[in-house]
């Protein structure tokens, strides 16, 4: 596999939500609107949408997206499907800011001899749109939301991120550091890593814990991060760390 003539041995895949942007009030104010069109019951109503610190929490919690509706409001699996079918439409019409998180472009710019992807369980089209209001959509090879895995390669499954992996065009023995603020991250990144060495691969991914500001998250996840980032510039300092760079 090449990229432009020529394999590359370290790359950087990124979540997005929460990773690479502060989307957390845009997605408690996405998730309001959702549950009060499935229950008909005002939002706030739910501990779990009452203040952006108890969102935070209650998402933390989940390991999944499904778990997180299943268990906060008491869905039936119905409508815990409803609830990701809507919720590209009301990503895309909510106008909530989501900012890159500061320090972001910059350790972007740091590692711009490598390259990057983007996996999420967001629309890509929101994605898409964000990065390039904010300038940083010439980072990255490959994005892959919801739409582009379908529900059997969401995370924590690994099918999404060696998809991501294999679009990045890298050498056998590559290191790829895979970047994200929950723990569905880090059990991908295991998935993933127990796929590539049944498959006989020599390529290493490495898991990197985000935890930005007031993230909630980190040492208690049932898998734990093999490298925990409190800054953007931490991670330039653990990716280039990685093989002694």
């Amino acid at each position: 596999m090449t990229t432009n003539g020529a394999p590359r041995d370290t790359a950087v895949i990124w979540d997005f939500d929460g990773t690479l942007v502060d989307s957390h009030r845009k997605n408690l104010q996405v998730n309001r609107a959702i549950i009060h069109r499935l229950t008909g019951r005002p939002a706030a109503s739910f501990t779990a949408l009452s203040s952006i610190r108890a969102y935070e929490q209650a998402v933390a919690r989940a390991r999944n997206w499904r778990e997180f509706y299943a268990r906060e409001f008491d869905l039936r699996d119905s409508d815990v499907e409803r609830a990701g079918e809507l919720w590209p439409e009301l990503q895309r019409s909510d106008q909530t800011p989501h900012p890159p998180f500061a320090g972001v472009p910059e350790a972007l710019d740091a590692l711009s001899d490598l390259p990057h992807g983007i996996l999420s369980q967001n629309d890509s089209l929101v994605i898409n749109a964000s990065l390039d209001a904010s300038g940083l959509s010439g980072h990255f090879t490959v994005v892959l939301g919801h739409a582009e895995l379908g529900p059997r390669h969401q995370k924590p499954a690994a099918g999404g991120l060696l998809r991501c992996i294999d679009a990045l065009h890298l050498e056998e023995a590559a290191q790829v550091f895979f970047i994200g603020d929950h723990v569905t991250d880090t059990m991908c990144a295991s998935n993933a890593r127990a796929a590539l060495i049944e498959a006989g691969s020599a390529l290493e991914v490495v898991s990197v814990g985000a935890f930005f500001g007031d993230v909630v998250g980190d040492e208690a996840w049932e898998v734990p991060p093999d490298r925990i980032a409190r800054t953007p510039s931490e991670i330039v300092d653990i990716v280039r760390n990685g093989r002694g760079r």
